[in-house]
């Protein structure tokens, strides 16, 4: 049996333009009201579920795409990362952040924002048209699923977003090669998951950046992997009481693997060599830092702009990747790991023992 990949009932321009002003308003905020801010998201999601038509319900929106860099997630999982509300809040607070610091040193000139990966509703950019003209902000989207093409046009058009508009592309940004006429001032890529796995973030930042000028601004600036320690009983005590005091129930240890401008260009030429790997990465504790954790992870920091960041636990896209439970395995006193790009990328893992 078919079933469409679009609902009947698309919301009117105006009512979509005023509703997205509304919400921008309140994601932007610098009041932080928690409560606010996930209903605001869940607005936001409504509207751009109801603008686009897109049917989640059908089949072919579950699919994912093999790439030879990673997976693309399928237009239904990419729509509903909105859900995770400090990544869709700190993304977009992060952004536009970025716009405002480009736009004041060169006033004149719009920023233009390459996004990678925008899935069926490019929502970490979409609000920022609610907040500048088309003369501030210019768009050039890249995306590789047939089906959230298709619903980014009705997005643009609900929203009568044209004038945003660059260019849009269906291909696969890992290797898209960017045209010489157009030059980006930001960089937006968001394409993966903890612990950079199985989606294609590294493949695509190896490829865009490195085409870039020198001052572009990548966002998000840096991620991190690390090997961490972890104190469930701590853990356990810090997440029951809701405060925004620091985290004391992990220790990382110094980046086993680290993705920003300075590593992709240090590495470019490297990394377009056949055969290229990444070097392995030792992490050992010491008897005292072991016998107050309960595992070994592999803990995830993001830094989207500035002082705009995720850390451990604070969404879906940094909570810890499970090595060892020191419980069970009293000997575990570390690992070894590499990060591995391909068809499966992620950072593999070889415990060391005592």
């Amino acid at each position: 049996m078919y079933i469409s990949s679009v609902k009947n009932e698309i919301m009117p321009t105006n009512n979509a333009k005023i509703k997205l002003a509304e919400i921008t308003q309140n994601l932007i905020s610098e009041k932080g009201d928690a409560n606010l801010l996930k209903s605001s998201i869940e607005e936001l999601k409504l509207l751009l579920e109801k603008v686009s038509g897109l049917n989640q319900e059908a089949p072919i929106n579950s699919e994912n795409i093999l790439l030879p860099t990673g997976k693309a997630i399928g237009p239904k999982w990419a729509g509903m990362c909105i859900e995770d509300v400090p990544r869709t809040h700190k993304f977009i607070k992060g952004i536009h952040s970025a716009v405002q610091e480009v736009l004041g040193k060169n006033p004149k000139k719009p920023v233009t924002i390459l996004y990678a990966g925008t899935g069926p509703f490019a929502t970490l950019v979409l609000p920022l048209l609610a907040l500048f003209k088309p003369s501030e902000l210019q768009l050039i989207l890249l995306e590789v699923n047939t089906v959230s093409i298709e619903s980014l046009k009705r997005i643009i058009k609900g929203f009568d977003a044209y004038e945003y508009i660059k260019a849009i592309y269906h291909c696969d940004a890992a290797n898209f090669i960017v045209p010489s006429e157009f030059e980006a001032d930001i960089l937006l890529i968001e394409c993966m998951q903890h612990a950079l796995l199985r989606e294609p973030q590294v493949g695509i930042t190896y490829n865009l950046l490195p085409q870039m000028k020198k001052d572009i601004v990548l966002i998000p600036e840096e991620i991190s992997l690390h090997v961490a320690l972890v104190d469930m009983e701590k853990k356990v005590e810090y997440l029951s009481i809701d405060n925004n005091a620091e985290k004391d129930y992990y220790e990382n240890s110094e980046a086993v693997f680290t993705l920003n401008k300075m590593e992709v260009l240090q590495n470019n030429s490297e990394f377009k060599k056949e055969g290229f790997q990444f070097p392995e990465k030792e992490v050992s504790f010491s008897e005292e830092q072991l016998s107050n954790h309960d595992f070994i992870t592999v803990s995830t920091e993001i830094t989207i702009f500035k002082d705009i960041s995720l850390n451990i636990d604070e969404s879906g896209l940094t909570v810890p990747m499970l090595l060892a439970d020191l419980n069970h395995d009293q000997k575990v006193i570390g690992a070894k790991t590499q990060y591995i790009v391909g068809t499966e990328p992620g950072l593999t893992s070889q415990l060391l023992r005592s």
